[in-house]
């Protein structure tokens, strides 16, 4: 077991596709937060534009919503690394990366040559999870770093540190969505055997365009419990992952632990059976 994970950690270290990612998450990270002072400089034009009101239901696609109250100057870092992460980008590099370095192993012929090598093949799947948690730990604190720096060279004075201890959790929390997110996608490359179907998957709940499903389905529950209050954006990784705020309370931050070890439980779990059952060709 310990081989294995030393041979995907050192296939990590060696594949494209993890450097590739990494470098598209400080761009990205410094695209958004650039958007973001755009954001700001044009509610500072036009204060009307200002919205106070936040939307009560998830929203489609990709997209940063600036705070009314960074216009009075002060902009503190955990706030705009919250909404940065909240968007989605980062997920989306997940899910690509996850999709691509999973399928890899398939298209090398790889797993074929060691499957007979091993009593319990849902190792593999042990192995590959624990190399896409490094990769996406590490793209997380390179994302998180790169808003903080992109944000104090913008702002300046007005860019400040609030709770390291806040930022810490909501990062917590927030990395255990995305691993469960990963994990996710780990399970539906294993079992279609392609990375196409997977990452189409997870860029589809990523940007958003899954919303429409999500409320039909509220609809339907409503429909049968109309005092229920159900939504389903609150039982989903990337629902958690836009709702999960730095502000949000402590009820939220536990749904969202919760969520996302449940989910990267049974996804692991579930992937560990294929790959146990499957015949490999």
């Amino acid at each position: 077991m310990f081989n294995l994970i030393k041979m995907d950690l050192y296939r990590l270290v060696r594949t494209p596709s993890a450097l590739i990612t990494a470098v598209m998450a400080v761009l990205l990270a410094v695209f958004s937060v650039f958007m973001t002072d755009t954001d700001i400089q044009l509610m500072q034009e036009d204060p009307s534009s200002v919205s106070t009101e936040a939307p009560d239901e998830r929203q489609m696609g990709i997209y940063v919503e600036a705070d009314p109250e960074w216009l009075t100057g002060k902009i503190e870092a955990g706030s705009i690394v919250s909404v940065e992460m909240r968007s989605g980008l980062l997920a989306l590099l997940c899910v690509i990366f996850t999709a691509v370095f999973v399928n890899a192993e398939h298209r090398s012929g790889f797993i074929k040559n060691i499957a007979g090598q091993l009593h319990s093949r849902g190792k593999l799947i042990i192995s590959k999870l624990t190399a896409v948690a490094v990769q996406v730990l590490f793209m997380m604190i390179v994302f998180i770093l790169t808003v903080l720096i992109t944000g104090f060279i913008l702002w300046g004075g007005s860019f400040y540190i609030g709770s390291a201890a806040s930022l810490f959790k909501f990062a917590a929390i927030q990395y255990l969505l995305h691993l469960s997110l990963s994990a996710m996608i780990i399970f539906f490359t294993v079992l279609t055997g392609s990375s196409a179907f997977s990452m189409t998957l997870g860029i589809l709940l990523c940007s958003g365009l899954s919303v429409p499903v999500y409320s039909l389905i509220n609809k339907l529950v409503y429909n049968f419990r109309p005092g229920l209050g159900f939504d389903i954006n609150k039982f989903l990784p990337d629902g958690n992952i836009t709702l999960t705020g730095i502000d949000a309370s402590a009820e939220v931050f536990l749904r969202g632990a919760v969520s996302g070890a449940v989910y990267a439980l049974i996804f692991i779990l579930l992937s560990m059976l294929i790959m146990q059952k499957r015949d490999v060709r």
